[in-house]
């Protein structure tokens, strides 16, 4: 058993590490042609850089994929800024996400070891995650999204929108969705770097190059991260080490005011060593049951994303027309004592067509009309090996159509509906309707919301078709389908200085998928369990500036959940909370900042996990402790462009597990330098 089979219903697939080169795939030979273009493209962006750029008003783009003010968004949405991820020096997207109501994050031990994201209750792979446009879940993760590969160096802001979103965006979506948006090149020829050392061997940093005008913008930026890491098993001194290299290029051409291509490609490769799960611990009350073991196991992926698209717009903006075409491809490979024991490969092909329409009546009452239709084409499939000869999937493909009205009155009252019809060729037809509602009382700074929708989850290719020898799959399973709904409010206070949000969700989901270990036959299979998991909660967001240049961010999550046998879920705390505190200072003549200090606080409560009785792994329920950590960073810039950095993470050396068996990282320090130049 590998280190991915922790829990019911997580990632099966464990995957591999070092091996000898061999000749550059399609994927790998395709993804030098658009970073060629961007390379091309700054080149000739040093001679065209204008001065200044437009900053645009705030705006979200997740909730209905079209921008529009957040006043106006019936659903809860959270948005993370670069300027955020900056001072908390966040280095993994998981870290901060962390900080959002509604979100449960837990890691198997060390950096870089697989990490799972829960929106309100769900599972991790009804967490839909879009880059830049891009479904980056991974089919040969159950998929899921592998949020142990995503640092965070090059993005510039992160929206969550939580509770059911399958009415735009189809399976997957039945939690929510996180939406990464990465930088984009702008103004004069820049050059930003950063490296940076520390605690367990830590050696990470990057450099990226960027700038565009009105016409073309191009950036290309290079990440990577090394560490030893810690020992994820609870006895023996075998460290378990990870390294990321992480490669992302963009482009934007505006030929004319009416028409733009935009065209991204990232590639991330990662090795991490991982132990096996054949080690024993003696529960009392419960009996042996298995725990992470030192081994000699390694695992390596390489991951490409890329997407091309047009958008045309007509009618002086009334009617915009975008059609791209996205790719996903995920190589997976396991080892052990130097063998390869395991790959997985997929492949995820999406075409899709979106046109927007607005448009404004003042007939009866002042309006605003917004109206959207979508239609999209995917198809996955792969193949894996492992304890027998190669298997390729047949593909699945799934066309999605979908439609979604906006309808704002008075500037007060805005309303949405909408409806997806989704026809697989495998898995019965679903259709997943979706409406939601904002009131916005501005003399009192008073904003009412609320949503309800429903979705479906499509069993994965692992969950049909098996990973290898412990775990196979299951041809006859059903979708998940659930439903969801909200209601909150959000209030402003002291003139804007300080916003509270309060919200209430529910949701319910049937046919939940999980697995169950068969001893005639020694492996593990996914079912259908019978009955209803139910989650509802209290989410509770404050956010305040104590004072010029302070700031205090807070987050508070009560969540309740029911698995059809009554018991808690896995791995969702009831209760989760986190405290930000922010403090820039030592403005420059331009007014800028020099220094910065940033305390965050996350606490996590208690909760139940799964363990497996030796030797048949037969499940049994277990609890984790709660658990409080306290990270610190600093930042001075002590010349125009130059700054030192440094952080402490787990200030208290708290000793916890967020996985059953697996330990977690004590306390780190870290520091290092930062640099940004124009030319």
């Amino acid at each position: 058993m590998t280190q991915n089979d922790s829990g019911p219903n997580d990632n099966h697939a464990g995957d591999g590490s070092r091996r000898r080169p061999r000749p550059a795939s399609v994927s790998t030979i395709l993804a030098a042609v658009p970073l060629a273009a961007t390379l091309t493209t700054l080149t000739a962006l040093g001679a065209v850089a204008q001065e200044g750029v437009t900053t645009l008003p705030p705006t979200v783009v997740t909730a209905s994929r079209v921008p529009q003010d957040p006043a106006t968004v019936g659903s809860a949405v959270t948005v993370i800024t670069r300027q955020e991820l900056e001072q908390k020096q966040t280095r993994f997207v998981s870290d901060v996400l962390r900080d959002v109501p509604g979100l449960a994050v837990s890691r198997t031990g060390t950096f870089g070891a697989e990490t799972a994201v829960r929106i309100r209750g769900a599972e991790a792979n009804h967490t839909l995650v879009l880059i830049d446009g891009i479904k980056a879940n991974d089919p040969a993760a159950g998929n899921t999204f592998r949020f142990e590969t995503l640092l965070a160096d090059d993005i510039e802001r992160i929206e969550i929108v939580r509770g059911p979103q399958a009415t735009l965006f189809g399976s997957n979506a039945i939690g929510g969705v996180i939406n990464i948006i990465t930088r984009r090149g702008a103004g004069p020829l820049r050059v930003d770097g950063r490296a940076e050392g520390g605690s367990f061997a830590t050696f990470d940093g990057s450099a990226a190059v960027s700038g565009g005008d009105d016409r073309v913008n191009a950036r290309l930026s290079v990440a990577g991260l090394r560490t030893d890491g810690i020992n994820i098993s609870p006895e023996g001194s075998e460290k378990d080490g990870t390294s990321n290299v992480t490669v992302d290029s963009k482009i934007g051409l505006t030929p004319a005011d009416f028409f733009e291509i935009d065209g991204v490609f990232r590639y991330t490769r990662t090795w991490l060593e991982f132990d096996d799960f054949s080690g024993t611990r003696d529960l009392p009350g419960i009996g042996t049951v298995f725990v992470p073991e030192d081994a000699d196991n390694q695992s390596k992926r390489h991951l490409f994303y890329g997407r091309g698209q047009a958008k045309l717009i007509l009618l002086d903006g009334m009617w915009e027309n975008t059609a791209g075409f996205s790719y996903v491809r995920s190589e997976s490979e396991n080892f052990s004592d130097g063998t390869l024991i395991s790959d997985f490969n997929t492949d995820k092909r999406i075409f899709d067509y979106q046109a927007n329409v607005n448009f404004t009546t003042d007939v009866v009452v002042p309006a605003t009309h917004g109206l959207s239709a979508i239609v999209e084409h995917e198809v996955q499939d792969g193949d894996r090996f492992g304890f027998g000869p190669r298997v390729s999937f047949d593909a699945i493909t799934n066309v999605g159509f979908a439609g979604e009205y906006r309808l704002g009155l008075w500037d007060r009252l805005f309303l949405t509906g909408g409806a997806r019809f989704d026809r697989n060729d495998r898995f019965e037809n679903f259709t997943s309707p979706r409406v939601t509602g904002a009131y916005v009382h501005r003399e009192t700074g008073t904003r009412i919301r609320a949503s309800w929708g429903e979705g479906v989850q499509n069993p994965t290719l692992t969950e049909l078709f098996g990973f290898f020898g412990t775990f196979v799959g299951n041809p006859d399973l059903r979708p998940e389908s659930s439903e969801g709904w909200d209601v909150g409010i959000e209030q402003s206070l002291l003139s804007d200085r300080v916003t509270v949000d309060v919200a209430y969700f529910q949701n319910r989901i049937t046919d939940f998928i999980s697995s169950e270990f068969v001893p005639a036959l020694g492996v593990s299979q996914p079912i259908n369990v019978p009955g209803t998991s139910r989650a509802r909660g209290v989410e509770v967001a404050l956010g305040a500036e104590l004072w010029p240049g302070l700031t205090f961010r807070g987050a508070y999550t009560f969540t309740e959940t029911r698995g059809p046998d009554g018991f808690q879920l896995p791995r969702r705390p009831k209760h989760l909370g986190s405290a930000t505190v922010n403090y820039a200072f030592l403005p420059d003549e331009a007014g800028r900042n020099r220094a910065n200090v940033n305390l965050d606080i996350r606490h996590s409560g208690r909760q139940r996990d799964t363990a497996f009785l030796v030797p048949f792994f037969q499940r049994e329920r277990v609890w984790l402790d709660s658990f409080t950590l306290v990270n610190l960073a600093a930042r001075y810039e002590v010349l125009p462009g130059l700054a030192v950095v440094g952080r402490i993470e787990n200030l208290l050396n708290q000793d916890y597990e967020e996985v059953f068996g697996f330990q977690s990282p004590g306390i780190g320090a870290f520091g290092g330098i930062q640099g940004s130049f124009t030319f």
